[in-house]
């Protein structure tokens, strides 16, 4: 039932199996709390979150532009008796001097809202917008609760005016109650209930803005940094259904860090899973860190719920050395798998299937292929990288922007389409100028088309608008990473086709005559990560003797590296546990938040008269470049790609959708 999928794997050299144990249909990743990876260090430490602290200081939030750090709240009398000053001289309308600096001291205690001249501020306004524009302005910011989070004014072409308006938005008088950004070439201005909301690089620049004055107190940190403690804060990063680079974002904002250097992390983690990593942030003070588990959020993987992201933090330590990108010597898999269907519906018998598939797995291995991620979501990365190898650029290009199997969206889908109809009518071969003009014509109305995922096709009719039918260049101005992306994948297709002819012909996944081994590595650096490439390296092409006793292209911009890579991988730390269960969404696996809070996935048994569901627990460790969803394949002899798990069932027959 699953042929068809298979003929995908087949498609890019996936094509063997290295155990000759019977498979099995399971659901995979039902929910992100069923995939979970621990990090592990170059010392084979494991990233658990097993200490969750919360020592921020309490008025800190979980908004940027509320965050307080220890340094802040603990300042000298001097600074706080001039920020109390300033919210003196910018009060209006008060008593008497002194009555006015009384109420003004207690008011900076105690972060009162200072009192608006709005009669002022409508005047000052209206001379810079217009009446009708300013009343709209003034009747949004006056609002307790508006629909809106920003009101965008009207385009203003007078870079004067614009200079205006950020002069008086910023200034002492208003800024308690209004800001105000610049996005795609229109102002916005801000309501004060959503200044948590504002995008940190968008804030209008001025000596009042949080921003800048976090940027001051951030060089005073730096030259106070205590002299006896290490430079680099490590700890342990948990996420829920987020990516690595994604949250590496929020925490350098919610914590306020410098955006400059953000935190370190060795290794990216995918979206949907609960992973957990080691990180590091360049003088930072605990407290900071620490707000960001002040944060809202329903995680923990124990909600039948698809729940939302999560982050948390914990393991603080400081440390003379920083977490760098490499330095990791793999990752720790828990994955759950669920509705497992073996074909046989005996009760015993399909726990001595799983078993027996469990300690095949575990003896033999996994052929060491590249998984399906590897060549994007429609298949054909391998194929582009062909293309350029060959110097056929147009063919490259026409293979990204052509019409995709998995189906685009509507806007999507014409875009493709009218591209490929750019030369109907035309004589290309004939009529050079004629094709050029049409093209980059067509280049211009299709860029326009283009959704901003689409990075690559948007650079390339970009491109071709400007020099049409230079296709060379077209591809060229496609991020460096990305033309990386194509040459790679086919140089993955390469090694799966490799690795299939090598086990199907060799009939063993013992070492034969003519393979290569490798006998010495030396390729670490200096922060222990390994290098790319065979420098270290010391490989032997395995003769009859050994069997017995037992033992470039041209262009630098395509040309590749090589580098060995292991026909096998053996997981280690191998666990399986079979689990019989009677609710679909039950959790079968522990993440480390539940373990912190004693919450635990055992219900009573799974009740023989109902409707009984088989599960399976697996745990293994694997180096890096080894695909978790490969050793899946190996162990279930099942279709890795996504299209093939979402037509499975969660109860009933497992495979019962498939044709």
């Amino acid at each position: 039932m699953a042929n068809r999928y298979d003929d995908l794997e087949r498609k890019v050299g996936i094509a063997e199996y290295a155990s000759p144990h019977d498979g099995f249909a399971a659901v995979v990743k039902a929910r992100y709390s069923d995939f979970i990876v621990h990090e592990v260090d170059l010392n084979g430490n494991i990233a658990r979150l097993d200490k969750l602290e919360t020592s921020a200081p309490a008025e800190a939030v979980s908004t940027p532009m509320q965050l307080e750090t220890k340094e802040e709240s603990n300042a000298g009398d001097a600074n706080e008796n001039s920020r109390k000053r300033k919210l003196s001289e910018s009060a209006a309308d008060g008593p008497s001097a002194d009555g006015d600096k009384k109420e003004s001291d207690d008011n900076a205690a105690n972060k009162t809202e200072v009192v608006i001249d709005w009669n002022s501020f409508t005047e000052s306004l209206c001379k810079l917008v217009g009446d009708d524009t300013a009343k709209e302005v003034i009747a949004f910011l006056q609002q307790d609760e508006p629909a809106e989070q920003f009101y965008t004014l009207p385009q203003i072409s007078d870079k004067q005016v614009r200079r205006s308006i950020h002069q008086l938005i910023k200034s002492a008088e208003f800024n308690s109650v209004v800001r105000a950004d610049n996005h795609e070439g229109r102002l916005r201005v801000w309501h004060k209930a959503f200044f948590d909301k504002m995008p940190r690089d968008t804030f209008v620049s001025g000596s009042n803005n949080p921003a800048k004055r976090s940027n001051k107190q951030n060089k005073q940190k730096k030259s106070e940094w205590p002299r006896d403690r290490p430079n680099f804060l490590q700890f342990v990063l948990y996420k829920e259904n987020i990516d690595t680079s994604t949250a590496a974002k929020d925490v350098t904002r919610f914590a306020r860090l410098n955006p400059k250097r953000g935190i370190s992390y060795a290794g990216m983690k995918d979206k949907r899973g609960v992973t957990t990593q080691f990180c590091s942030a360049f003088r930072v003070e605990k407290e900071q860190l620490l707000a960001i588990n002040k944060r809202d959020g329903v995680g923990g993987g124990n909600s039948s719920t698809k729940g939302s992201c999560i982050i948390r933090v914990g393991n603080l330590t400081y440390s003379n050395e920083e977490v760098k990108l490499g330095a990791l010597a793999g990752n720790r898999f828990d994955i759950v798998l669920r509705n497992i269907d073996t074909g046989d519906d005996n009760h015993d018998t399909t726990r001595r299937k799983l078993e027996v598939a469990g300690e095949g797995f575990k003896q033999s291995g996994f052929i060491n292929y590249f998984g399906m991620q590897r060549f994007g979501k429609s298949v054909d990365t391998h194929e582009v990288g062909l293309q350029i190898l060959k110097g056929d650029f147009e063919g490259a290009v026409d293979i990204i922007m052509r019409e995709k199997a998995d189906g685009d969206g509507p806007r999507v889908l014409e875009a493709r389409q009218t591209w490929a109809k750019r030369f109907d009518g035309v004589n290309v071969k004939e009529d050079e100028a004629k094709a050029s003009e049409v093209e980059a014509k067509c280049a211009r109305q299709v860029e326009k088309m283009c959704s901003r995922f689409m990075m690559c096709e948007r650079s390339i009719v970009s491109s071709l608008s400007r020099k049409p039918r230079d296709y060379k260049r077209a591809f060229t101005s496609i991020s460096k990473n990305m033309r990386s992306m194509f040459l790679h994948a086919y140089q993955s297709f390469l090694w799966n086709k490799v690795a299939s002819f090598r086990i199907k012909t060799g009939g063993s996944t013992e070492v034969r005559e003519g393979d290569l081994v490798l006998l010495e590595d030396k390729s670490s650096g200096e922060t222990g990560g390994r290098t790319s490439g065979l420098k270290g390296k010391c490989v032997k092409v395995v003769d009859e003797l050994d069997i017995k006793e037992g033992n470039r292209i041209g262009d630098k911009e395509i040309s590749l590296c090589g580098d060995y890579r292991k026909l096998m991988c053996k997981p280690s730390d191998v666990t399986f546990a079979v689990k019989e269960y009677n609710d679909p969404l039950q959790p079968l696996i522990n993440t480390d938040l539940m373990d912190l809070s004693s919450t635990s996935t055992e219900k009573e048994e799974a009740k023989k008269d109902e409707n009984v569901l088989f599960g399976m627990v697996i745990g293994f460790t694997l180096p890096p470049s080894a695909y978790a969803t490969i050793a899946l394949r190996e162990l279930t002899k099942r279709p890795t790609s996504s299209d093939y798990q979402t037509k499975l069932e969660l109860s009933g027959k497992c495979e019962r959708n498939l044709i």
